[in-house]
């Protein structure tokens, strides 16, 4: 008993008119059992942008019409972006999703709502996904009476390389970690919907933007997940791609990268073009014949596949391997996508 997954990387259409949004991807996300991505910002026509900041995002209610037409199932929505024209539009998106059928995760109309997970049926197999963000601003995290997202905290320090004596202005060492309470939640909440369900999917928006680099606190959340039962982790936030890694023979997936996104800062590169989508086949025993496919990210235009042995596509290829195999992971490419597994 198998059913096909595919999960993409952050979805930020600010266009009012999305046809063939995810262009030659459609049919791939339309074919599969379950498929989900990031929902980067809310979809309404109300609101007003949240004070402070600095790229405020927010895209129209119509956009959410290229969701229902590429059939997706199930989007995160714990970000850090979600509430960034207040509490309306995040409620508006509730509402339009629950309307179209797609299974909204990892926010809510208040604490409880917010942690809530999605649990969707396919091919006889239940499968349930949480999200979190540990990317929080200030206000954004749900309360007992107020809407926002899931939050998770991670601690930050910093240490000099160097003795600041011999080798004053040297760089310091970064050094994360989750908080050990929000770590003890997230783990007994897998473990609590893998007894109910045949999988356990979660999304983290993590990392740092625009760092392909992989932090201890990644590494360290990654893990324990899986080891509470999660069939993989995914993970955005950072614009650009970064590494897969397997824990126990699963999944890990740091970043997914920017999958449509309207919106160019002036600090995005010609990486924040590339991005992948992963696939698979979910049994009961976990993920099978794991895949990369990998993609130039739509803006203000259509998705497109990328070749893994020319060009971008070759590219990309050759920078998930960079930051990959240190991790014990091995990719191959084969038949126009990349196969991902652990090492031996």
């Amino acid at each position: 008993m198998s059913a096909s997954l595919i999960f993409g990387g952050d979805v930020a259409p600010l266009r009012e008119n999305p046809t063939n949004m995810f262009g030659e991807l459609t049919e791939t996300i339309r074919e599969a059992d379950l498929a989900g991505a990031n929902l980067e910002f809310a979809l309404s026509d109300r609101g007003k942008p949240a004070r402070g900041k600095i790229y405020p995002h927010k895209g129209p209610a119509s956009a959410l019409a290229a969701l229902v037409d590429a059939r997706f199932d199930a989007v995160n929505l714990a970000n850090n972006h979600m509430l960034d024209y207040g509490e309306e539009p995040l409620l508006d998106t509730l509402a339009g999703l629950a309307e179209a059928g797609i299974a909204g995760f990892g926010a809510g109309r208040n604490a409880t709502e917010a942690v809530r997970p999605a649990v969707l049926e396919r091919k006889g197999l239940k499968i349930g996904l949480i999200g979190f963000t540990t990317t929080l601003p200030t206000g954004f995290a749900a309360t007992e009476d107020a809407p926002g997202v899931d939050p998770f905290r991670v601690v930050t320090s910093y240490r000099p390389f160097r003795n600041p004596e011999e080798y004053p202005g040297s760089q310091a060492v970064i050094e994360t970690r989750a908080v050990t309470d929000d770590l003890a939640r997230l783990v007994s909440r897998i473990e609590s919907l893998k007894a109910e369900t045949d999988i356990v999917l979660v999304y983290a928006h993590w990392g740092a933007s625009m760092t392909e680099t992989v932090h201890d606190f990644q590494r360290e959340i990654g893990q324990a997940a899986i080891e509470a039962g999660a069939a993989a982790v995914f993970g955005g936030h950072q614009h650009v791609v970064s590494a897969v890694e397997f824990h126990r023979g699963r999944p890990i997936v740091h970043g997914l990268g920017n999958l449509v996104f309207d919106f160019v800062a002036p600090f995005f590169t010609e990486a924040t073009r590339r991005a992948v989508v992963f696939s698979a086949e979910m049994t009961r025993d976990g993920l099978e014949r794991c895949r990369l496919i990998c993609c130039r990210t739509g803006v203000n235009g259509p998705i497109a596949r990328l070749n893994p042995e020319v060009g971008d596509g070759a590219v990309l290829a050759s920078t998930l391997r960079r930051l990959s195999e240190p991790l014990g992971t091995e990719l191959s490419v084969s038949r126009g996508h990349i196969d991902v597994s652990a090492r031996g």
